[in-house]
């Protein structure tokens, strides 16, 4: 039991009657907490992306409170040989590392070997890029050894995840991330909408596969925006997906952030289309 859960119990050692089940508070709490880690390493990882690359300096800007329109369907998926890998199938570590999360899931953990799994999913993604991306927009990966995206493993998180920043020939950028992992048995997706003081929009929907996303719309600063969504599938497998129009740069020991762009670069239904891609999958 961590830390939470005993101040939790403590608190209600002699509780009044009440409906209230002190464990679904610490399953929330748990749960929001998960969450909300993978919201901050991938600020964390922007940050880190623009010290190396040096990047230059979702919705439209009235429209980014009336939540997304829609969704769209899944494009179809080329095939092709394995692709080859430009950098390692995990990334070096840099200093202590955290412990091997645990949390449930709900099927039995993937047997594919993450070698296998980063290839797979690599020839997938790279094989959807050119009909899922906006006329002129690229994404240029955050490995500097890549030309071409690629997925890593991360066997601290158990995630495999591709990061890299979406560009236009007009200069405009912004960051991206998509992982993929599995289901966790805590994941309540209504609950990932908290209104919390950033949050623009935020909305859910269930498709006929049995599919469910959930895509939000925070603001960081004025103007700035960050699309998020995170699509469960039926099979076991989860796809976050994040893009914004924000420059984190490292100076000292303070991260500075400035817009790259007036708008994201992709649209809430864009990103629920990647996120969609048949093959992007732990249990092929």
């Amino acid at each position: 039991m961590d830390e939470l859960s005993r101040q939790m119990r403590s608190a209600v050692v002699a509780p009044p009657p009440s409906r209230i089940s002190v464990d679904r508070l610490i399953e929330a709490e748990v749960h929001r907490r998960r969450h909300r880690s993978w919201t901050i390493a991938a600020t964390a990882t922007a940050a880190v992306a623009a010290a190396v690359l040096v990047m230059p300096n979702l919705l439209a800007r009235h429209g980014a409170a009336s939540g997304p329109v829609g969704f769209a369907a899944p494009p179809g998926l080329p095939t092709g040989s394995a692709p080859a890998l430009c950098t390692g199938v995990s990334p070096k570590p840099t200093g202590p590392q955290p412990p091997t999360q645990s949390h449930d899931t709900v099927r039995a953990r993937p047997t594919e070997s993450p070698e296998e799994a980063v290839v797979r999913l690599t020839g997938v993604f790279r094989a959807m890029l050119g009909s899922a991306l906006p006329p002129g927009v690229r994404l240029e990966p955050a490995q500097p050894t890549c030309t071409e995206p690629q997925f890593v493993y991360h066997p601290s998180y158990r995630w495999y995840t591709v990061d890299g920043s979406i560009r236009r020939a007009d200069g405009d950028s912004g960051f991206f991330q998509l992982r993929v992992f599995p289901t966790g048995t805590d994941e309540a997706m209504a609950e990932l909408c908290s209104g919390g003081p950033d949050e623009l929009s935020c909305e859910s929907k269930d498709y006929p596969d049995g599919a469910t996303a959930v895509v939000r719309v925070n603001e960081f600063m004025a103007d700035g925006r960050q699309l998020w969504a995170l699509l469960s599938r039926p099979d076991g497998t989860s796809v976050q997906i994040m893009t914004n129009n924000l420059h984190h740069e490292v100076i000292g020991n303070q991260v500075e952030t400035t817009l790259t762009a007036d708008e994201p670069l992709l649209t809430l239904d864009q990103l629920v289309t990647i996120a969609r891609t048949p093959g992007l999958t732990l249990y092929p």
